[in-house]
C-alpha cells in the first residue's frame, strides 16, 4: 500500500503549521506513529518544535538537508510532517515520493509564493504531486477581509528567504497588494 501526500499552502498568517498540526493530532489520537521535521533556518518559536503563532506546539527534527529525514525514519512510521517547506532544498520532492511509495503519508506546510511574487521552487513541485493541496488563505492585515494571499514584507532589506514575523511581513490581499504597488510607484 502506498501513501499519500498532502500539501498545505497559502500566505503567512493563514493558519498552515494550525492545519499541519491538527493532522499530527489526529495521526495521534489514532494511535498512529507520526514524526514532525522543520527547517534548523527557522528557529522563530524554539529550537526543537513546531509552533503556531498562537503558541500550540509539538515536537520536531531539524534538519538542515531534507535526505536528514531519511535518518529518522524506521519501519513503525505512519505518518511524516514537515513544516516551512519552502525553506528546505528541491530535493524534499524525492524523499517524498520515496516515503510515500513505502507506504507513509506525508503532509507538507509552507508558502507558495516569496513577498516578491516568486514561487518557491520546493512548495511548487510539491504541489505538482500531491493528492491533496490546502490552499489557505488569511485576513488582510489592510482591509480587513479573509482573502489575503500574499505575504507582504514591511522591513526593507533582508533579501527573499528572510525568515520574520510580524515584525516584518503583513497578510495582504491582491487588491490592497495592487494600491501599495500604486503608492511606491507614485512615490519614486
Amino acid at each position: 500500500m502506498v501513501g499519500k501526500v498532502t500539501v498545505i499552502t497559502g500566505p503567512m498568517y493563514s493558519g498552515k503549521t494550525t492545519e499541519l498540526l491538527s493532522f499530527v493530532e489526529i495521526y495521534n489520537i489514532g494511535k498512529k506513529k507520526t514524526i514532525v521535521f522543520k527547517p534548523s533556518i527557522d528557529n522563530r518559536y524554539g529550537i526543537d518544535t513546531v509552533s503556531t503563532h498562537t503558541g500550540f506546539q509539538v515536537k520536531a527534527f531539524r534538519i538542515s538537508s531534507s535526505k536528514e529525514i531519511l535518518d529518522y525514519i524506521t519501519d513503525d512510521i505512519d505518518a511524516v510532517f514537515v513544516d516551512e517547506v519552502q525553506f528546505l532544498d528541491v530535493n524534499l520532492v524525492d524523499i517524498v515520493k520515496k516515503l510515500v511509495f513505502d507506504g507513509i503519508d506525508v503532509y507538507c506546510a509552507g508558502l507558495d509564493i516569496s513577498y516578491l511574487e516568486n514561487p518557491f521552487e520546493t512548495t511548487s513541485k510539491l504541489l505538482a504531486i500531491a493528492d491533496e493541496v490546502i490552499k489557505k488563505k488569511a485576513v488582510c492585515e489592510k482591509c480587513g477581509e479573509h482573502r489575503a494571499t500574499y505575504s507582504y514584507k514591511t522591513v526593507p532589506d533582508g533579501g527573499e528567504i528572510d525568515v520574520g514575523g510580524k515584525d516584518k511581513y503583513i497578510a495582504i490581499c491582491r487588491e490592497c497588494l495592487r494600491k501599495l504597488k500604486k503608492t511606491k510607484e507614485v512615490s519614486k
